[in-house]
Order: structure tokens, then sequence, then C-alpha cells
């Protein structure tokens, strides 16, 4: 696969998971790694996380519901409006039914304005660390 390797330990707790989530968070692994193939992937805090100049976005399920973790409660707050029933949001994550995907257009959003939000923070410390000129 071209964009983000896979990574074996994001495969082992995908493999852990019963299905119909693990089909769902497969299909929505597959859709966060098309928007953001710059992306790496690993396991953090114990849920899968793509990472693209900090965490980006993670995924997991909590057992009956799965869940995209958006990382900032401010950004989805800001997106509230295009998250509907069987959606539901809590703090800076969303959960869904394994059969009530995410729309594509608000994964689309969410992994932008992310990439956007973290790209910036890197540019920040990175002018913070550089000499200053006199």
């Amino acid at each position: 696969m071209d964009g983000v390797a896979r990574s074996p330990e994001v495969d082992v707790y995908l493999a852990a998971v019963p299905e119909p989530q693990r089909a769902a968070l497969h299909a929505l692994r597959d859709s966060l790694q098309a928007l953001q193939p710059e992306a790496t992937e690993l396991m953090s805090a114990g849920i899968p996380t793509l990472i693209h100049y900090g965490p980006l976005v993670g995924f997991g399920t909590n057992g009956t519901r799965c869940s995209l973790f958006v990382m900032q409660a401010k950004l989805l707050a800001s997106m509230r409006s295009a998250i509907t029933p069987p959606h539901t949001v809590s703090g800076a994550t969303i959960h869904f039914p394994p059969d009530a995907p995410l729309p594509p257009a608000l994964l689309e959003r969410i992994v932008r304005d992310r990439s956007r939000e973290n790209e910036a923070a890197h540019i920040r410390a990175a002018q913070r660390q550089a000499p200053k000129r006199r």
C-alpha cells in the first residue's frame, strides 16, 4: 500500500476486536490513511493513532460502538452541527455504530483541520527554536 505504513501493533489490536466493529475500524483506518498518506501509524495510549507532526487522530472501540478520537474538543465543537445521530460526541471523541460509518466529508474536514493544526504547531515550535538574528 502506498502512503501510511501499517503498524503491526495496530494489526494486532484490530485482530482482537470483534465483528462488526473490526470491519468498521478497518474501513475507517483505510479512509484516514487515504486522507493523510504522509502520516505514520502507531499505538498510543492503547489506541491506534495516526501521527502527522504530532497525534492527528486515533480510533478504537468500546465494545459496541466505534470511536474516532479527534484529539481537540474545541475543533470537534466547531463541527457539532455536522455530527448527527446515530453519531454522538463526548469531549474530543465521536462515537458511532459499526453499521453507520462517519460521512466521508466529515472525515476529510477533521483530517484536514487536524493536519493544519499540527503543521502550524510544528512551524511555531521550529521558529521558537531557531537562533535569533541580531
